[in-house]
């Protein structure tokens, strides 16, 4: 999606459109500037997952109930047979950590507020008539 759009806004880049501010034109904008501020907040996204998957990939085997095992467990060897980029340090907080299942979730309702937000622009100005979407894509 973000490929395909920064390729349409560059072959597009001398087509004017209205920029819009609450539902009311407002000034004369470029075609891409529009379309590659829908990319910029996906690029932002994608930038936090990344950022995001090296918090969560810890590994949390072996710190026990609270504060680790009498079983001897190489918790080192563990994490990296099972892929986790390292372990959780300390075995209280890696044993009761919800970080990541919020981090997740706050990640993937800002990515889909952003295309939502696409979503509603492409709509609109499809109805007024500032694009042109395809009876094939709007029917069932």
């Amino acid at each position: 999606l973000l490929l395909a759009c920064a390729d349409v806004a560059r072959d597009n880049v001398d087509i004017l459109m209205a920029g819009y501010t609450h539902l009311q034109p407002a000034q004369p904008i470029r075609f891409s500037h529009w379309l590659m501020s829908h990319v910029t907040a996906l690029m932002r996204d994608a930038e936090r997952l990344v950022q995001l998957i090296p918090r969560a990939n810890r590994c949390p085997l072996g710190s026990g109930a609270l504060a680790g095992n009498a079983f001897g467990v190489d918790r080192e060897f563990l994490a990296k047979e099972l892929g986790f980029e390292g372990l959780t340090p300390n075995s209280i907080d890696g044993t009761c950590d919800r970080d990541f299942v919020v981090e997740y979730l706050m990640w993937h309702t800002l990515t889909l507020t952003h295309l939502s937000q696409f979503a509603e622009d492409v709509i609109i100005n499809n109805m007024l008539k500032g694009i042109h979407i395809s009876d094939a894509y709007a029917t069932g």
